[in-house]
This record gives C-alpha cells, structure tokens and sequence, in this order.
C-alpha cells in the first residue's frame, strides 16, 4: 500500500472514531437532537439541533436569544463547533437589541467542510462600541 493511501486510510479511520464517539455521547443524547444553553448577566439564549447523524451533515438548528436586564445593550448569540482536527471555528453572531424581557428567534442550518464534531453556543452581552460585555458559552 503507498503512503498515501495509508494516510487517507488513517484520517477516515480518525474521523469515524470521533464521529462513533460524539454520537454516542451527550452531545447527541439520542444520535439526533442536540440542544445548548446558557445564560450571563442581561442575557439568555439557548439552540436545539435536529437531524445531527454524523460530522458530514448538514444540520437545522434553532436559536433563542433573550434579553433579561434593561440597561440599553444588546445581546447576542453564536455557533461554535469543533472540526476534524479539534479546530474551533466561531460562527457569525446573531444580535437581538429589542430590549429587556425581549426574544428573538432563528432557525437556520449549519454544516463546515471540515466536519461538525462537536457544537455548542456563546451568548453574549454587548456594549454600544460593539465589543462583549460579558459571555457564556455551552457545549
């Protein structure tokens, strides 16, 4: 066999290992669904995935974000998810500036060329200058 084949061999045996263990842990308690949550001081935001049957899928997600302290900033929530190689990549945010007690909802989808072999969320408060107040992230 050339080197070549046994390093492709070698990844995708790498690769099927991590996707049999994170389908069989709590990140996907029934093989399917995976939700996140967390809350910090003036926010709250969680996120279910549906559908999630393997690193190579392309996976509906819902996220809601609500602002629990009136104080004039906004607050927002991310995608966070871990590749092939363990590389985090931080998703775009998704901002809610309605104000306290307010929630705004997303449903979009998620898949990276390099796998999704874990998922979690950041919610965030913000200042007026955009930079981040105070945060929580799940995984």
């Amino acid at each position: 066999m050339s080197k070549k084949v046994m390093a492709a061999a070698g990844v995708l045996v790498s690769a099927l290992a991590l996707s049999l263990s994170t389908a069989g842990s709590a990140n996907a308690a029934d093989g399917f669904t995976v939700v996140r949550g967390c809350g910090t001081t003036g926010a709250y935001g969680d996120m279910s995935a549906t559908n999630w049957h393997g690193p190579d899928a392309t996976i509906p997600i819902k996220f809601t974000l609500t602002d629990t302290v009136g104080d004039g900033n906004s607050v927002r929530i991310r995608l966070v998810s871990k590749d092939v190689w363990g590389k985090i990549h931080y998703w775009p945010w998704r901002t809610n500036s309605q104000g306290r007690g307010k929630t705004s909802t997303w449903n979009t989808t998620a898949s990276h060329q390099n796998g999704l072999f874990d998922i979690g969320i950041q919610v965030a408060r913000v200042n007026s200058d955009g930079t981040t107040k105070n945060h929580c992230t799940d995984w």
